[in-house]
């Protein structure tokens, strides 16, 4: 079974070069962090996949193949020809391969060799041909280019069974779909590994047909040899073909290997289970721990980090604040410490049963809930105690109970890629009435007014209703109405000349219905720059008590490497309001995301002041985070390890920011959000 040998038909396969293009090996996108533990704390994992990856890489199924030119790993298109992989793998796993060897080196042009074939016959003499399963259908999508594996069919072109070839040279041209229907691409060899294939196809070939027309040893490669009969020594075996994962997974193979060295093993011990890294505090000091990974032709990445395990008793980090909370509402308490093995509240002198981290939730807080609060941090070597902030529950009327009222993103937004999306939720279902909005995305003015360079010049913007194609309304050019300008002045949104080239929307009385909103920022043909994206709860004076409010505002946008994406919120009301912010990155993969940002940072500041008042980097799986999350309907994260950064804090009214930046300058796409807990 082997391709046809056609004419050539003049065809561009644009994938074929981006196949060409890429390395395929191990690289570290992004440095691993440092670590602060405490001694006798908890111990830290990380999950290496998100540091060091191969870029490229989009199966999911891979194989190992061990020959007697050396060894080498194959992506598995799983995504555009599974019933191809699924029978390779089928051939694989019952160790059909095992033994094999390459049958037939073929040149469509009579010049240098075109395909390296084999999976047809095993050893030993007399060779035997490998059992063959059902054939399979035609499943071209992908093109022969150089480095593919393909399936070898008869003229049927359902007829694939055990046979396959890698592509030497580029015959996307030759083998497509002008050739009696094309042939499957079904895998890529990856990293440098065409240099075993490569070294296969350049061994002599001959003829050992003995005069069968039949057989199909017609361009066997051998090397080694002179004259006589073949032996196995002369042929070029396939030891065998291994299933396999990209990374390892605590058993198997793998294409990647990973490794672990610690200099401080009295600091640290480590232990690397699949590409899962722990990490566990002994004593104080610092270790340089070095991760590294090497795929089958070693090729090489590797990253190295400080861990250091306190010497000192706890340090605060930021200290728990003062709060009047209405009647009913969520109180949340934070007081992070360096150093901190374990944690413990007290109120009023009393210790709180169960409160044993850094963060402190009281649920539904109510009048035995007022008091002084303060934490107690505790390592090995010492405690720390926190400052006393105290809690004042009111009975407030639900009008000025603290809210969400304006959401704000700076950025640099435009078309294509940079398309700016706010999202914005209106609630709770059952209020009634609607709420008015005003929205705007300024580009223009911020140059004249703020000073700011490398504005977006002309701001366009649509508004949809969750899931609809269709916009409830767009704007290009706000135009200078006086309707909108009274508007920008009800929510001390600064002015914009008449004649700008700003965007802005304004949904009066009645406003919006209760529900989800999609604000998306784009620039006027392929134009981008710096913008500010504004949402406004513009129901002043007119709200009552079963009024809907903003209950979470939300955006996504592809944040630049060494940059940062700042969001600002502002509460309202005469009460504080306990917020869940979220920076996700990783856990969007799971919507089909790629590019996203593999390690956020969350900052968040008082804009009164400027002082930053809470931090986060990996959530790390918190419970009453998780708890929060699900209460106010987030979509939940990718498990406690996932990178993402969320904060749970309770805030006075006032404005605030949260900046999201990528550990070690990382880029990509991320969302930002802002619930509001009860």
């Amino acid at each position: 079974m082997r391709p046809i040998r056609p004419g050539f038909i003049v065809f561009a396969f644009s994938l074929a070069v981006a196949l060409r293009g890429q390395s395929l090996v191990p690289v570290v996108t992004q440095p691993l962090p440092a670590q602060a533990l405490s001694p006798g704390g908890a111990a830290v994992t990380i999950d290496v996949r998100n540091y060091i990856t191969v870029p490229g890489v989009v199966g999911t199924q891979f194989a190992k193949f061990d020959t007697v030119f050396g060894r080498f790993s194959v992506e598995l298109r799983n995504d555009v020809a599974p019933r191809h992989v699924a029978n390779f793998l089928g051939y694989a796993q019952r160790g059909d391969y095992g033994n094999s060897f390459i049958h037939r080196e073929a040149s469509f042009d009579n010049t240098t060799v075109s395909i390296v074939q084999g999976g047809g016959y095993r050893l030993p003499f007399p060779v035997q041909p490998i059992p063959r399963q059902a054939a399979v259908a035609l499943e071209y999508n992908l093109p022969n280019a150089r480095g593919t594996l393909a399936a070898a069919r008869s003229s049927n072109v359902d007829s694939a069974t055990s046979e396959w070839f890698f592509n030497v040279r580029d015959n996307s041209t030759i083998l497509n779909q002008g050739n009696g229907g094309g042939y499957t691409v079904f895998g890529r060899v990856l990293g440098t590994g065409m240099s075993v294939v490569d070294a296969m196809a350049a061994l002599p070939r001959f003829n050992a047909t003995n005069g069968d027309p039949t057989s199909p040893f017609g361009e066997l490669p051998l090397r080694n040899y002179t004259t006589g009969n073949p032996t196995e020594a002369n042929l070029v075996v396939v030891n065998s073909v291994t299933p396999a994962t990209l990374f390892p997974t605590g058993g198997g193979t793998s294409v990647i290997d990973l490794s672990v060295q610690n200099s401080a093993p009295a600091v640290v011990s480590t232990v690397l289970s699949g590409s899962t890294l722990t990490i566990t505090p002994v004593s104080s000091g610092v270790a340089n721990i070095t991760v590294r990974a090497v795929d089958t032709n070693n090729n090489s990445a590797e990253s190295t980090f400080a861990v250091s395990v306190a010497a000192t008793a706890p340090v605060y980090t930021a200290q728990p604040i003062s709060l009047t909370a209405a009647a009913g509402s969520t109180v949340v308490f934070n007081a992070p410490a360096t150093g901190a093995a374990t944690y413990r509240w007290e109120r009023d002198g009393a210790v709180i049963a169960g409160a044993t981290s850094a963060t402190l939730v009281v649920n539904s807080a109510g009048a035995t809930d007022a008091g002084t609060y303060r934490s107690f941090a505790t390592n090995s070597i010492g405690s720390a105690v926190s400052d006393s902030a105290t809690l004042a529950i009111v009975g407030t009327d639900p009008v000025n109970v603290g809210r969400l009222v304006n959401l704000s993103i700076l950025t640099n937004a435009g078309a294509g890629s940079k398309v700016l999306t706010m999202g914005a939720f209106v609630g709770p279902i059952e209020a009634t009435g609607g709420l008015p909005l005003v929205i705007r995305a300024v580009g223009p003015t911020l140059q004249p007014l703020f000073n700011v360079s490398g504005v977006l010049p002309d701001p366009e913007m649509n508004l949809f209703p969750a899931g609809a194609a269709v916009p409830l309304e767009t704007n290009d050019n706000w135009g200078g109405s006086a309707i909108f300008a009274n508007a920008f002045r009800s929510v001390a949104a600064f002015e914009l000349p008449p004649n700008s080239l700003d965007a802005a929307i304004v949904r009066p009385a009645p406003g919006v219905s209760p529900g989800g909103y999609t604000i998306q920022v784009t620039g006027k043909g392929e134009s981008n720059g710096t913008v500010i994206a504004e949402i406004y709860d513009a129901s002043g004076d007119t709200r009552t008590a079963t009024s809907p409010r903003l209950i979470n505002l939300s955006t996504r946008a592809l944040i630049d490497a060494n940059t940062d994406l700042a969001v600002g919120f502002v509460l309202g009301g005469a009460t504080s309001r306990t917020v869940l912010v979220r920076g996700v990155g990783p856990s969007l993969t799971a919507f089909g995301l790629t590019g996203v940002m593999v390690d956020p940072r969350l900052e968040l500041f008082n804009n009164s002041t400027g002082a930053r008042i809470a931090s986060n980097d990996d959530w790390a799986g918190s419970l009453d985070i998780a708890a929060a999350a699900a209460s106010v309907g987030a979509f939940p994260l990718s498990g406690g390890a996932s990178k993402d950064a969320v904060l749970l804090i309770t805030l006075p009214p006032g404005p605030y920011s949260a900046r999201i930046s990528g550990v070690g300058g990382g880029g990509g796409i991320a969302i930002v959000e802002v619930y509001e807990v009860r």
